[in-house]
């Protein structure tokens, strides 16, 4: 048994598929399997089984699982604990965030961390994703969290750290919508719908490749705020296309205001949530420690 085998079972817990956790860690899908194999020998129990609906655990995986979690975590916290000691953190950070981990990740990474760290300043603030890997290429900042596609190359400059979270993509719809009988839709299909638009580049830039092949969207509403979104969709106002990160532990999905369907070409892959940095010495040991606290 190691780390590397317990990461592997973490990350097909949390995306409930053998080929996306693969990709998601960059090795082979047989590399995978046969390490899940092989630990599940050690162990004497089956941890997944695959159906339908994923790759989801078995019985006795949903017993041991939770522990594999947390040995993951304490091995990051000791990580952390020991760069604390050795380098006696000190001084102060400047992060720049897309608004989907700043509303769903950021706050609880920032409380424990100034918990621990109370005499660190630090400096969060929204950009777009295009500029937060500007700022990082121009020692602007000393963090970047954005989102990236697998496989993606971004300035041999740059390290990337990933945060271990994924999220695909959902066509969100007031309740009730006729959408929801749908297992898949396709932005064919909701063209003629009053659309309200998540107002990023990101979004932007799959619809307008859409739209130049297809013609426009019906938008009714633009909005920078995903806020705004979700309630302006809850109020039957319009369908929009948003994270899945971005609807967990959300009021109005958890009361079925908002359901949320699987959306079609081009929204349908995964996003890779992930950490920039430029290598700043003096600001090595307290960035990196930070972005500890963000994955946990």
């Amino acid at each position: 048994m190691n780390f590397e085998q317990l990461a592997y079972v973490k990350k097909i817990y949390e995306l409930e598929s053998m080929i996306h956790a693969a990709e998601a860690i960059h090795i082979s899908q047989s590399a995978m399997s046969q390490s899940l194999a092989n630990l599940e020998q050690e162990l004497g129990y089956t941890l997944f089984h695959r159906s339908r609906k994923g790759t989801l655990p078995t019985p006795e995986g949903k017993q041991l699982i939770p522990f594999i979690i947390d040995i993951l975590d304490s091995r990051d916290k000791l990580s952390a604990e020991v760069e604390a000691m050795t380098s006696h953190l000190k001084g102060s950070l400047i992060i720049a965030t897309i608004p989907t981990l700043f509303n769903k990740i950021i706050p609880k990474a920032l409380s424990a961390f100034k918990k621990d760290y109370p005499h660190i300043n630090v400096e969060i603030f929204e950009s777009s994703r295009e500029d937060i890997i500007r700022l990082v290429e121009n020692n602007e900042v000393d963090i970047g969290l954005i989102g990236i596609r697998d496989n993606e190359q971004l300035s041999s400059t740059i390290t990337l750290h990933s945060l271990n979270r994924t999220s695909d993509f959902k066509l969100i719809v007031p309740k009730k919508s006729k959408l929801v009988l749908k297992d898949v839709v396709s932005l064919e299909e909701i063209q003629q719908y009053p659309f309200v638009l998540y107002d990023r580049s990101f979004y932007q830039h799959n619809f307008k490749e859409f739209e130049e092949v297809y013609g426009p969207l019906k938008i009714v509403f633009r909005t920078n705020n995903p806020g705004v979104v979700l309630r302006t969709v809850a109020e039957g106002l319009g369908v929009s296309i948003v994270s899945s990160l971005m609807l967990e532990e959300d009021l109005l999905i958890e009361s079925g205001m908002i359901e949320q369907i699987p959306i079609g070409n081009p929204f349908d892959y995964y996003i890779y949530f992930t950490a920039l940095t430029k290598g700043v010495q003096n600001k090595y040991s307290v960035a990196n420690t930070f972005i500890t606290y963000i994955k946990q």
